[in-house]
Parts: C-alpha cells; structure tokens; sequence
C-alpha cells in the first residue's frame, strides 16, 4: 500500500514559529485524509566557530533542554539545536554531567 504524498502550496512559517528546524522544509500533504507534515528533516553538521560556550549540565537541567535553550537564548524554542550540535539524539542522554557545546548564534 502506497501512502499518497503532494506538495502543499503552503509557507512552513505558516505552519511553524521561530526556530523551528521545519522552516527550510517544504510543507506537504500526507495520506487520503491529506495531512499536513514536512519532508524528513536532516541533520546538518556544525561547524565550531570558537565562539561557543561550554556548559556542565546541573540536576536542573537534566533531561531538559528546553529550559537551557531557554536560559540561554530566551527561547524554549531552540532545544532541538542543542541537541543537533552536540550529536544528541535521545532526551535521555540530555543528563547531569555530560558538557555541552551552546552555538553563539542559532543559525
């Protein structure tokens, strides 16, 4: 069985806010019932700039990404980006202890 997928004639900012990683994905339509979803998102690769901070995660912020990105960018938004650039793929591993890379500029 084929699922039917089209190219929606909608803007990914209409869909997504801010520093969603959606925003460079073209907006698509999925299935008979015509859903809206985005193409599969890629990982890109960071490049250091020397600009970075390195922090040591606390109790606080284990498993929380959310609120570092938060403290750090103003944004709850931008956890995903933290996660991408220090190659973390599971929440799980957002853990007390491990050191963080944190971008200076988000894109």
């Amino acid at each position: 069985m084929t699922v039917h997928i089209e190219r929606a004639n909608i803007r990914p900012d209409q869909v997504v806010r801010g520093f969603s990683r959606y925003l460079d994905s073209p907006v698509i339509y999925w299935g008979d019932q015509r859903r809206i979803a985005f193409e599969t998102y890629l990982r890109k690769k960071y490049t250091v700039t020397g600009k970075e901070r390195v922090i040591r995660i606390t109790p606080g912020l284990a498993y929380r990404p959310d609120l570092l990105a938060y403290d750090v960018y103003g944004t709850p938004d931008a956890w995903w980006k933290i996660m991408e650039v220090n190659r973390i793929k599971d929440i799980y591993d957002f853990k007390v202890g491990i050191t963080v890379i944190l971008p200076d500029a988000l894109f």
